[in-house]
């Protein structure tokens, strides 16, 4: 099991106790756990240059390619996992990897993040966000910060790079979404995870009700669906007790 994280996350040294939470306690110990975090997010601070650096959407991706191959022995079975910015990125991380048998996106989206932006902005706002994102394009390598992401982030995760890979994806794919997730364009993700499973049928879809992005208060409930689609994906290999 690999695990991309999200924007905010702090530093995981990739513990049992990580994934127990994710899968349960039983149903983890069909796996070994691998977590990519970012460049400069270590165990004794944070180095802010690198931090920043390693928020470009090709640098996370490269990045994450490079420690899956390091880490991951070449005949063993990938579920690659993303939450949030980690869901946006998994679909390129898995292209090119046969050893990846599952995709898991949690919370994200499928379309460029300047596009969401400005397809969630409220009526009295939009012409604020234009005019923010044509500054983006005029200086895509500035640091300057909007919403909490430098211009060269921003401009980095410009295109619909998920969707594209998505597109392109041989392994099965399970979409995990709350309904009332406002931080992704929700919209636009369901008719494009819907598109793509009229074409290609392992695509799975999970909305969940009264979710927003932060899934507060609804792990219970993807760790559920986490687990039902474990036992397809490999079902050579996971067990699960019926009190698990």
């Amino acid at each position: 099991m690999v695990f991309l994280q999200e924007s905010g996350a702090d530093f995981q040294p990739g513990s049992r106790t990580e994934l127990q939470q994710l899968i349960g306690k039983k149903f983890s110990l069909n796996f070994n756990y691998l977590v990519v975090n970012k460049p400069g997010l270590g165990p004794k601070g944070l180095n802010k240059k690198k931090f920043e650096q390693s928020f470009r959407r090709p640098m996370r991706v490269q990045d994450a390619r490079v420690a899956i191959e390091a880490a991951i022995p070449p005949g063993a079975q990938i579920i690659l996992m993303g939450y949030s910015e980690g869901a946006y990125l998994a679909p390129d991380v898995a292209l090119g990897d046969s050893r990846v048998k599952s995709v898991v996106l949690i919370g994200g989206g499928t379309r460029g993040w300047l596009k969401e932006e400005l397809s969630n902005a409220k009526a009295d706002s939009t012409k604020a966000v234009r005019a923010e994102i044509r500054e983006i394009h005029k200086h895509p390598r500035s640091l300057r910060e909007w919403h909490g992401f430098s211009y060269a982030t921003w401009y980095s995760y410009r295109g619909d790079d998920t969707f594209d890979a998505l597109k392109k994806l041989q392994a099965p794919v399970l979409a995990i979404l709350g309904k009332r997730d406002r931080t992704i364009d929700f919209k636009s993700t369901l008719q494009d995870l819907k598109k793509l499973r009229r074409h290609k049928k392992a695509v799975h879809i999970e909305v969940i009700k009264k979710c927003g992005h932060s899934f507060k208060g609804h792990w219970g409930t993807v760790r559920t669906v986490l687990r039902r689609h474990l036992r397809e994906a490999l079902p050579a290999r996971p067990t699960d007790s019926p009190q698990q």
